[in-house]
């Protein structure tokens, strides 16, 4: 192991200077091969952005900026670092908020200060070997080929090598990710059956919500907290499945239990705030998007989202005039954003609307509109249902409709975001009108898909991808639609041979399946085929 320890690359980041000098003092005498430090977050994402670290030791409190978890979060977040490197986070606070919050982005060591060479050897040594093990589960990750990633991972089951517990949660992620929902239950179920670890459990719960087995999925959420209260990922996950149940308030309940035990998570924030909003507590709401903002000032989840739903909160507390000064603050935070500037543009229109000023809402959302033809395939379906809600306000009937005719087609099988649009069609007064539009749209969608498919049945994939193609253009956010292009497309080379433009075509198309529907199942089938047809790079 201290060989491993010679061959590795350390990255140390400490804001002071007399701590970094030690730290970096300690691995040069276990003759760490390569050693960089780094004095605050932006120049410590810099390195980790150009370079692979086997370790990163980082302090926890780094002053003004982002701290140690928010750096972890980020490179997490951005594919910075894998299963492969070791991150220790270094601390002199012992205060539960910093635990709590360390604890969800799962670093893999702690070490309270004062810290000592031995110390730091002993726990890097316990750690290195089990890391190097996975650079090969860690590449095939990366090349998105997760069927060879996973035969990885019983590779070093089989071996009984240290980490199994870190190789099982790595292996079952992959069957979820690869949308395999039944071979991810037999194997929470295997685990189970030898040990209960809130880890295991809270999968298998997952993998019933993504089945749309919610009442299981809930029942095994709750079992969860029930013997372990502070395992929060599951208290994410019932609020989710709470939400897809219809049950809005105990989804917010769960959140705002979860915030007591960890207040610093930005993401929940933002959730316990939409939830909020949608329960009409609008008090919570705003306490809850204020809060998320100011904690998320240095996060990667700082989201233009969150100030413009504590925007429309205050538009919907009758105050626009501060609505508009959240605004004004969004674009100076998000200059160049084009989603954040649409979301501005929406929410200006409808805060100008409650200071009854129909002109000036008028401007504000024909702006939008323009934004949203400048992006077809970025706006989001909450975005798009602000936008129609608004427009309908301003007595824009035909155009609010023709927005969620767009949103129903590109989530027809979407069944929160219908409900969504079924309840804005009430809120204008057009419930009967809206469920037939509703329907009519997803017929349509249902049938072109159709068609797609008896082409492709009958061999004919070059008129089944122009079809699809088509159909695209005006419903570029359609998950269904875009894999069943996909499959054409291999279906094509099958018969034809291989294709470089396609394989290219049909890469983009499952990026944008993944951004859209992480759980679709045919995305890893379909990936694994195009790896073999054209390795990556």
């Amino acid at each position: 192991m201290a060989i491993l320890l010679k061959q590795a690359t350390a990255l140390v980041i400490d804001d002071f200077q007399s701590m970094r000098s030690m730290l970096v003092g300690f691995l040069k005498a276990m003759e760490v091969a390569s050693i960089d430090s780094a004095a605050h977050a932006k120049e410590a994402l810099g390195l980790l952005a150009t370079k692979k670290y086997d370790i990163v030791i980082c302090d926890y409190s780094l002053g003004q900026g982002q701290n140690g978890q928010q750096i972890l979060e980020e490179a997490k977040h951005k594919n910075y670092i894998g299963y492969s490197t070791i991150w220790v986070m270094v601390t002199a606070e012992k205060t539960m908020d910093m635990f709590m919050g360390a604890a969800e982005t799962r670093p893999d060591d702690y070490l309270l200060k004062p810290i000592t060479e031995a110390m730091l050897e002993a726990r890097l040594n316990k750690l290195i070997e089990k890391k190097r093990s996975l650079e090969p589960v860690e590449k095939a990750v990366k090349s998105k080929d997760y069927q060879r990633a996973i035969a990885l991972c019983d590779e070093l089951l089989k071996k009984h090598t240290t980490g199994t517990q870190e190789i099982q949660r790595i292996k079952s992620d992959l069957l979820i990710t690869t949308g395999d929902f039944s071979a991810a239950k037999a194997y929470f179920e295997s685990i189970l059956a030898v040990r209960s670890m809130p880890w295991a459990k809270t999968g298998l719960g997952k993998v019933h919500f993504l089945a749309k087995d919610f009442a299981r999925a809930k029942e095994i959420f709750q079992e969860v907290l029930e013997e372990n209260k502070m395992y929060l990922e599951a208290a994410d996950w019932l609020s989710k499945t709470l939400d897809a149940m219809g049950d809005l308030e105990q989804a917010q309940n769960v959140l705002s239990k979860a915030m007591e035990l960890s207040p610093n998570a930005v993401a929940r924030q933002k959730n316990l705030a939409d939830a909020a909003y949608k329960n009409g507590d609008l008090d919570l709401a705003q306490a809850s998007y204020e809060k998320a903002i100011k904690i998320g000032q240095y996060s990667v989840y700082k989201s233009s989202s969150t100030y413009a739903g504590l925007a429309k909160v205050l538009t919907a507390k009758d105050d626009p005039e501060e609505a508009l000064k959240v605004l004004d603050r969004t674009r100076e935070e998000f200059k160049g954003d084009p989603e954040a500037a649409l979301q501005t543009a929406v929410i200006e229109g409808m805060a100008y609307q409650k200071m009854g000023d129909p002109e000036r809402a008028g401007e504000a959302l024909a702006a939008a509109e323009e934004l949203m033809r400048s992006q077809p395939a970025g706006v989001s379906a909450a975005t798009t249902m602000d936008m129609a809600n608004a427009l309908f306000k301003l007595g824009k009937k035909d155009e609010a409709c023709s927005l969620l005719e767009n949103v129903v087609k590109n989530n027809h099988e979407n069944a929160g975001i219908i409900k969504m649009v079924a309840a804005a069609f009430e809120d204008a007064g057009m419930g009967e009108e809206g469920g037939e539009l509703i329907r009519k749209s997803s017929q349509e969608v249902v049938n072109i898909n159709n068609q797609g498919v008896i082409l492709a049945n009958e061999g004919k994939f070059e008129e089944g991808i122009k079809l699809m193609r088509q159909a695209l253009q005006n419903l570029p956010n359609n998950d269904l639609m875009l894999t069943n292009l996909c499959g054409m497309m291999i279906g094509l080379m099958s018969k034809k041979g291989k294709d470089d433009s396609l394989i290219f075509e049909a890469r983009e198309l499952l990026e944008r399946v993944q951004k859209i529907n992480p759980s679709n199942k045919k995305y890893s089938a379909y990936m694994s085929i195009l790896n073999k047809l054209a390795p990556p790079a």
